[in-house]
């Protein structure tokens, strides 16, 4: 029997191409993205050991109370401690000469060089204060200057000087553009309460240990290699979860492939009908027949595995090169292949193609000897399936669409999510009968308004619905979950903009971190051209019955023509409550309050705003209250006809006005924020895409082999319409035609659904309110169902070439 199965893969190795590009597909995505993910926990696990290489003891605090100079002091004195660095990290915000800001890490360089583990690309290390090195993927360089300040205002803001460039390359810190490096004076006085540090030790290990564990108490003291196994796990533990979000992708590109198999081993085994039979004739048992069928695809599934496994080796290479060349912020050193995940490629190729394999191996033997001896012709094959099977299916439909409407009707993504799974595998168990139907109903229609060889097409392909139903779901479920991205992106980029103006009603705001607003500030920024108005505001601290809360203080008229949503704004001798606010004072609209600030008291009207809205008082009445409040914030609107060019510059002037006339200072709102998600957005899109055309593609494969077995069964069918007329044009025509009706069929539906699931997650998101007809990208989803059609049409014309080419005499002969 071994050597009958080495003999029948090798005389039918041509045939196996189609499973052989499906297998290698699908393990290549599955290595490539494990292959990726040791890479980066490789670069990284190095880059941590690094840093705490020749430590022999690492000291942390365990409270806030923990004081790091005394401890720092108390275990340089420890016996057998060589020398001991205080490490400093914390958040800062950065403005640069160019207008642009943005959050990064400052940490500390050690003055001990035997202890310091950077390395300098570039420049020289910062010697004191207002010098600064930047990590190599900051895209800063030596001599630019930076504006550093604390989050919280504490301080005022320094103007630093770059000096140095650290190499980040291949650590965790490539990905933060913002790191900084400085001496610990700067960096603690940066950071603030928010810095957190710790001690490094160099020693002799155990010993050294035990005598800091006793100079120091109140901390954890743990030995450096503990330590670096710590820190890189906590970085490790990211790009896990990036690794299983792609391996998502990757098994919903092998289920694909499993379908597809199942139809590339229809074919082959339909060709080979006549074949298996004469071995039945001989002698040979159906169950060795299976045998033989289950090796075949045990041979296929390993060479083609193997091929799959160095495919994605060889991709995951060229990523990390290119991503390399490209200086891309990712810890990459060099490609990290472990044995783990090669078996794990070897054996999910193999596997696959064996199971989807094993249903055409038992469907081989179930034609008794004598039929299968007679010429092979196409039968009408009926679809059978079981009640669990229909049961199943209706019930994951109905509690699938009851659960996503729920969860768009009150915007709980958390109801939604679990509700378009249940609908979308409701679908799929339902496809053996609505994909027939829609099929028969498109052909119908097809036929009519096609000629002959449309009704030909159309009969042609619901001959075997079971088969059609296969192939047009491995397809179908590649488009379904593409047509669902793209409409969730689409809806949310067209319906996020409103949401965010309703939470941030105003276009752009500037806050000043370390002085007041001078009165009129705000004209320095109407004055840019596309800045239509700007108003000053102030927060302080009031007190009302008893409960104290922050205002802001405005001035009525500027922020009537500054703020874009609807807010109710306060009059002279009024306050605005939020309405939850004045329900927990127990107070009602038109109430007449005391209010108590820093000054005294003042007695104001209470006008009572929707929920969402800030509490506000007028600037003058805020003056009375506490005369020591001041502005500190400025909110601007800008013009109405603005391109989105346009307001990236105008947003960028404003950035640049703001850190020339307020150093330091932090420019948010809509227009940013608007910018911000539509790049995600776009970005998402894009990756999404293109991991899901990885499955699309498989699913062509499986469009190919379809029409090829539509070939093989109908050989004496296709000979007799060329004897009575029928040109070998008209016969690829038949074919394309076929495939067309079976692609369009599994587009049409994939976007049908993919449209019910982008707009019900959309709204689930941010609201049925937000999402209108308007807001579906109806032309990307035309697009995508023309795409499905010109694939189709692209995965037959092999198949079709070699029909047109067969001999109808030789067909006829059998």
């Amino acid at each position: 029997m071994r050597h009958l199965v080495l003999a029948q893969a090798r005389a039918h190795r041509g045939r196996y191409v189609a499973t052989a590009l499906a297998v290698i597909v699908a393990v290549a995505f599955v290595v490539l993205t494990l292959v990726l993910s040791d890479t980066v926990n490789a670069s990284i696990t190095k880059s941590t050991a690094a840093q705490y290489e020749g430590i022999a003891t690492v000291v942390t605090p365990e409270g806030p109370e923990t004081d790091p100079d005394r401890t720092l002091s108390a275990v340089g004195a420890a016996p057998g401690v060589r020398a001991a660095t205080l490490d400093v990290t914390g958040p800062v915000r950065l403005a640069y000469a160019d207008g642009a800001s943005a959050y990064g890490t400052a940490a500390t360089i050690a003055s001990d060089e035997s202890m310091r583990w950077q390395r300098l690309a570039d420049g020289r290390w910062p010697a004191g204060d207002g010098e600064i090195a930047v990590g190599s993927s900051s895209g800063r360089a030596v001599g630019d200057t930076v504006t550093v300040a604390d989050l919280s205002g504490g301080t005022a803001p320094a103007s630093v000087t770059v000096v140095g460039v650290v190499d980040v390359a291949g650590s965790p810190l490539a990905m933060d553009s913002g790191q900084i490096f400085g001496d610990a004076a700067q960096v603690r006085a940066w950071s603030g309460e928010s810095a957190d540090w710790e001690i490094r030790v160099a020693g002799d290990g155990d010993a050294v240990r035990d005598a800091v564990a006793l100079a120091a108490p109140g901390t954890e003291v743990v030995s450096g290699e503990a330590r670096a196994t710590a820190v890189s796990d906590a970085h490790v533990g990211d790009i896990a979860l990036l690794r299983n979000v792609l391996l998502c992708f990757a098994a919903i590109a092998v289920v694909v492939a499993g379908l597809v198999i199942a139809n590339t081993f229809a074919v082959l085994l339909a060709a080979r009908t006549r074949e298996l039979a004469l071995m039945r004739c001989v002698g040979v048992t159906a169950s060795q027949v299976r045998r033989s069928v289950r090796g075949e695809a045990l041979i296929v599934g390993s060479v083609s595995a193997v091929l799959g496994v160095l495919a994605g080796c060889v991709l995951a290479a060229g990523v990390v090169a290119g991503a390399r060349a490209a200086d891309a912020p990712l810890p990459l050193t060099s490609v990290s292949v472990t044995i783990t995940t090669i078996v794990a490629g070897l054996v999910l190729g193999t596997v696959v193609t064996v199971v989807a394999a094993n249903g055409a191996a038992r469907a081989a033997t179930r034609v008794s000897a004598l039929a299968a001896m007679h010429p092979l012709e196409a039968q009408p094959e009926p679809v059978g399936e079981s009640w669990v099977r229909r049961a199943c299916a209706l019930l994951a439909m109905a509690g699938g669409s009851a659960l996503l409407v729920i969860g768009a009707w009150v915007s709980n993504v958390l109801i939604a999510c679990p509700g378009g799974l249940l609908l979308f595998v409701g679908v799929v168990l339902a496809s053996r009968r609505i994909v027939p139907a829609a099929v028969g109903a498109v052909g119908d229609a097809f036929a009519r308004v096609g000629g002959p060889i449309a009704s030909l097409a159309a009969g042609n392909a619901r001959r075997n619905p079971r088969r059609t139903a296969s192939t047009a779901t491995a397809l179908f479920i590649g488009v379904t979950l593409t047509a669902t991205i793209v409409v969730g992106i689409g809806t949310l980029k067209a319906g996020a903009p409103e949401v965010v103006d309703q939470n941030f009603p105003v276009d752009i705001a500037v806050s000043a971190t370390t002085e007041p607003v001078p009165v009129g500030g705000s004209a320095r920024f109407t004055a840019i051209d596309g800045v239509h108005a700007g108003t000053e505001i102030a927060s302080a601290t009031v007190t009302v019955a008893g409960t104290e809360f922050s205002v802001l203080g405005v001035d009525p008229a500027s922020a009537a023509a500054t703020i874009r949503a609807e807010v109710r704004l306060p009059e002279a001798g009024t306050i605005v409550l939020e309405r939850s606010l004045a329900e927990t004072l127990g107070v009602h609209d038109g109430e007449i309050v005391e209010v108590g600030g820093g000054t005294g008291m003042h007695d104001l009207t209470v006008a009572i705003a929707d929920a969402g809205s800030p509490d506000m008082i007028s600037m003058g009445d805020l003056s009375a209250v506490d005369d020591s409040a001041a502005p500190e914030t400025m909110w601007l609107k800008l013009d109405d006809d603005l391109s989105e060019e346009d307001l990236v510059a105008v947003s960028d002037e404003v950035s640049r006005v703001a850190e020339a006339a307020f150093p330091g200072s932090e420019v948010v709102g809509a227009v940013k924020m608007r910018q911000t998600l539509e790049n995600v957005l776009d970005t998402m899109l894009l990756i999404v895409a293109g991991l899901l055309s990885v499955a699309v593609v498989i699913a062509l494969i499986g469009v190919g082999n379809t029409t090829a077995l539509s070939v093989l069964e109908r050989r004496r069918e296709t000979a007799m319409l060329r004897s009575v007329g029928l040109s070998r044009s008209g016969v690829r025509s038949l074919l394309v035609r076929e495939a067309v009706i079976i692609a369009g069929v599994a587009s049409v539906l994939g976007v049908a659904l993919g449209l019910v699931l982008g707009t019900f997650g959309t709204a689930s998101v941010i609201g049925a309110s937000h999402v209108g007809l308007g807001a579906v990208p109806w032309l990307q989803l035309a697009g995508i169902v023309v795409a499905g059609g010109v694939a189709g049409i692209v995965a037959s014309l092999v198949p079709a070439q070699r029909a047109s080419r067969v001999s109808p005499v030789a067909a006829l002969a059998g």
